[in-house]
């Protein structure tokens, strides 16, 4: 029985100067619907959605190429996968490297800070929440029932002016990512217990989440930084960090982790 034949994982680094350029060679080489790839290009940089067999990945490699698109391609079985990343509930910065705990402070992982290899951070949009407001009062009820004795129909019940909202503000959220062995930690801004900030602990989980991620990455010196956690440290426009889900920081994350390598490799070739 013949080996399956490897499959591999299309990544393009820069936005795309020339999209029908790009659309027709996805169409071209890959069968693609011209709108499917065109929404795609949209969201581009980004991954291919799915993976590729090896002689489609050279033609659109080669097509980029000429195109000046930044792009390379991984073995599907070589793709380096963060998910799913390990929330983490409890953890304290010292001097010697990041230490995740346990519900009870006991130490269950160790990372001296040059394993620290990626810190992503951003907002991640939370939904807006609706609660039922107060009763009907009885004149209310009183006048359903005079309307029932006169066959008339009671009024509709409107459970939009019934409903309150009660808006969220966006929730904090870091991706910490190590190396040797390569792990992904996930930090909730709401959901984390800050006991080592000591004398500067906050009674706010707001308060608290900016100075652990400044204690993250002051410490973490090999560390790459996404731009919008460098945005989150500088108190920047929402807009740079905020991310409709979870999984789109983390697939965030995981662009960003390649174009790292991408450009070091690229810097290493030219030295």
């Amino acid at each position: 029985m013949s080996a399956k034949a490897p499959t591999y994982r299309l990544v393009v680094f820069e936005e795309i100067d020339d999209p029908a350029a790009v659309r027709d060679l996805f169409v071209k080489v890959t069968g693609a619907h011209p709108t499917d790839a065109m929404q795609w290009i949209a969201r581009v940089p980004g991954v291919w959605h799915l993976p590729l067999p090896e002689k489609e990945t050279r033609s659109l490699l080669d097509g980029l190429y000429e195109l000046g698109v930044p792009a390379e391609a991984w073995r599907t079985d070589q793709f380096p996968e963060l998910s799913p990343a390990r929330t983490i509930h409890r953890a304290a910065c010292l001097p010697e490297g990041f230490r995740v705990e346990g519900l009870h402070g006991e130490p269950t992982h160790w990372a001296p800070w040059p394993k620290i290899e990626m810190i992503s951070a951003g907002r991640i949009a939370v939904d807006d929440e609706y609660r039922s407001g107060h009763s009907r009062s009885w004149p209310s009820t009183i006048v359903t029932g005079l309307r029932a004795l006169t066959l008339r129909r009671p009024e509709p019940f409107d459970r939009r002016a019934q409903a309150q909202r009660i808006p969220h503000d966006p929730l904090g959220e870091i991706i910490i990512v190590r190396r040797d062995p390569r792990r992904a930690y996930r930090v909730i801004e709401n959901q984390m217990n800050y006991a080592y900030l000591g004398d500067r602990l906050s009674a706010l989980a707001s308060e608290n989440f900016p100075l652990f991620l400044a204690d993250l990455c002051a410490r973490a010196d090999d560390a790459t930084l996404t731009a919008p956690t460098r945005a989150l440290l500088a108190h920047s426009n929402e807009a740079e960090i905020l991310f409709e889900s979870s999984q789109a920081l983390l697939e965030y994350t995981t662009h960003r982790l390649l174009w790292s390598w991408y450009r070091r490799d690229r810097e290493a070739a030219g030295s």
